[in-house]
């Protein structure tokens, strides 16, 4: 009988540890990723200078509410070595430099202001172009012409609270002039995507008021930290509020055709949160099956915005085309010589990515940049690992396996040089759990409260004073 009884429980012990074993085993097996390159069409095309593109798709004159004339505005990008513009005014479609633009009633006070409204002649739209423009003023060191991106508009034009999207490429002038309301970015989203065109969000930081610097304190007096180790304020608070997470990634499932936000946008003062927004978009989007692109521009207005933010695409060639592909595709870097307000770059060159590599069967991506002292990962909002070097070139590898507790669905990557930070796109890393992070990203409706009712008070009045001047 104790024999038998042994036995039981020597067979017991040895199911239970086989178990255990088992459980052991699969724990400690690494996880694997399949890994999304937005750059796989182009990373061929990295090491070549000649297909990195100087853009800059959000820029203003006087035929909006800048008070510098498309005239000056072209030529100041043309100076600062710019390879793409596109003249995006309030309400109304850009058209060649040397044309112009539809005169909107409600921006002829720049009339009154002394403010003039002029275009380039021939001549000039077509030595730009060509690269051979000069003039006293010049400073361009790049042999290159400056190409122009025509059909592109700041939509929403009449709104206080700025909720403003930017769309291009569209097949008729159905946006141009279109009033906005208060708050609403997809009415016009859907309208950019009727006519054909593609479009993302402006400065959403801007709209949300999340560049609030005060602080955040614990119940016991101590300010509370992000994630990220940093001291949390209350635009760390807004920018990561469900409910406003919620709020655009509400437009983005809605509309393919809205491709992302900016995450930097001129001195990057009211937008400093911006990149905290779209880590949070990250994590809520990536795996519902698409990604979010962060654009940055300049949203010039006049001379000293130029040379803030802007954006590298990498192309074979430029074209229309080839840009809204690019667009689409997510080839391209955010660069900015700030950080909420601060000068960060002094040089006039940027960090550059000059090869991207990914190892699926290793689960490992490499970066090297060019004019980088600093390469920083990044995963939901958290730098993960930090690389460094003294020399102009730094490499680095980032292994997905030694931070698959740390990675929920991408990482992205940071750049850092003497002449400002470059941000890539987002490597969507999928280890099988993406239909268990859907979910995760549901928030309940904050409850009315006193500045939802002014907020639509000022919104009825606004709307009324709208129909008066429409």
């Amino acid at each position: 009988m104790k024999k038998t009884a042994f036995k039981i429980l020597s067979l017991t012990m040895s199911i239970v540890m086989l178990i255990c074993l088992v459980q052991v085993s699969a724990a400690a097996a690494p996880k694997t990723f399949t890994i999304t390159n937005p750059y796989e069409g182009v990373t061929g095309l990295l090491a070549n200078e000649d297909n990195h593109y100087k853009t800059n798709l959000h820029t203003h004159s006087t035929y909006s509410d800048a008070y510098i004339d498309l005239n000056a505005m072209v030529k100041e990008h043309y100076y600062q070595n710019f390879d793409i513009l596109a003249m995006a005014d309030h309400g109304v479609i850009g058209v060649p430099w040397n044309e112009q633009p539809t005169l909107i009633p409600l921006y002829q006070y720049n009339h009154v202001m002394l403010n003039t409204q002029s275009h380039l002649s021939d001549e000039e739209f077509e030595a730009i172009l060509a690269g051979t423009y000069t003039d006293d003023y010049s400073r361009r060191t790049v042999k290159n012409g400056m190409n122009c991106v025509t059909g592109a508009i700041e939509a929403n034009m009449l709104v206080a609270q700025k909720n403003h999207v930017n769309g291009y490429f569209m097949n008729d002038n159905s946006v141009e002039g279109y009033l906005g309301d208060e708050g609403d970015f997809e009415t016009v989203i859907g309208m950019i995507e009727e006519a054909g065109g593609i479009s993302h969000i402006n400065h959403p930081g801007d709209w949300l008021g999340s560049a609030n610097g005060e602080l955040v304190y614990d119940e016991d007096g101590n300010v509370m930290l992000t994630p990220n180790g940093d001291e949390m304020t209350k635009g760390y608070q807004i920018a990561t509020d469900p409910g406003n997470v919620q709020f655009f990634a509400k437009a983005l499932r809605k509309y393919d055709s809205c491709l992302g936000i900016e995450v930097y946008n001129s001195f990057d003062r009211p937008t400093s949160s911006d990149r905290i927004l779209w880590d949070e978009l990250l994590k809520v989007i990536i795996p519902e099956g698409r990604n979010v692109w962060g654009f940055a521009n300049n949203d010039a207005h006049g001379l000293y915005d130029v040379d803030t933010a802007f954006m590298d695409f990498v192309l074979p060639s430029y074209s229309d085309d080839n840009l809204r592909a690019a667009m689409e595709n997510g080839q391209f870097f955010a660069v900015s010589r700030y950080n909420a307000g601060d000068r960060i770059g002094t040089g006039d060159a940027y960090p550059t990515v000059i090869s991207i590599a990914v190892n699926e069967a290793e689960d490992t991506i490499t970066i090297i940049g060019k004019n980088t002292d600093t390469i920083k990962w990044v995963a939901d909002g958290v730098t993960i690992q930090t690389n460094t070097s003294s020399n102009g070139i730094t490499i680095s590898t980032i292994s997905l396996g030694d931070h698959s507790d740390e990675i929920s669905c991408y990482v992205r990557a940071e750049l850092e040089g003497e002449g400002g930070k470059t941000l890539t796109q987002a490597f969507v890393c999928d280890d099988g759990n993406m239909d268990d992070l859907i979910n995760r990203g549901a928030f309940n409706p904050a409850p009315i409260d006193a500045i939802s009712v002014i907020r639509a008070f000022l919104k009825m009045l606004l709307r009324t004073f709208k129909s008066l001047v429409a």
